[in-house]
């Protein structure tokens, strides 16, 4: 045998050395590969169950709180009623004059604007507007129930945003208790 065949021999013997290397190689590369990306798909998952289970648990919330505004609106609109049926039974007696009617009408008021209409339906501006008892409370539980719906309101919003972006927990918050 010539050298340039023992040549060529020693060089396919290398070669199929590497290339089965090369394969073997390749193969585990490719397994592990896989299994990465079968790990990655796997969390990408229970990320989307994740945010899908919150998504439901907010409008859940969200839910929970429209019912409830609904609820304290519905107890506002009881309560303006049963007070509307105790003011129709006031006597009707002058209680403001015209100038305490004016004044507690421009409360609110921009300068140039038309004046507020007088609780007693004159025009604020005239010497003769003046207040009854039964307009007097009818002014007040109008303005107590439109402070009771949106206060309930807005609070059933901050609700919503406080579960939507809780505080940071502190520290101490953080540390376990024995």
């Amino acid at each position: 045998m010539s050298w340039l065949v023992k040549l060529a021999l020693a060089a396919a013997a290398v070669a199929a050395v590497i290339g089965g290397y090369t394969w073997w190689r390749g193969g585990v590369l490719q397994e592990g590969v896989l299994q990465e990306r079968a790990i990655w798909v796997a969390k990408e998952k229970q990320d989307l169950e994740l945010r899908d289970s919150d998504a439901r648990q907010q409008r859940q919330f969200n839910d929970q709180a429209a019912t409830n505004h609904i609820t304290a609106v519905n107890l506002v609109n009881k309560q303006l009623g049963i007070a509307n049926e105790k003011i129709a039974k006031l006597s009707g007696r002058q209680c403001l004059d015209a100038d305490t009617v004016r004044v507690l009408n421009d409360i609110g008021s921009t300068p140039g604007d038309k004046p507020g209409r007088a609780a007693a339906g004159e025009l604020a501006g005239t010497p003769e507007a003046v207040a009854t008892d039964q307009d007097v409370s009818t002014a007040i539980a109008i303005c107590r129930a439109w402070y009771g719906e949106l206060s309930d309101q807005v609070n059933q919003i901050l609700d919503i945003e406080d579960r939507r972006h809780p505080l940071p927990a502190t520290a101490a918050e953080q540390t376990p208790t024995k």
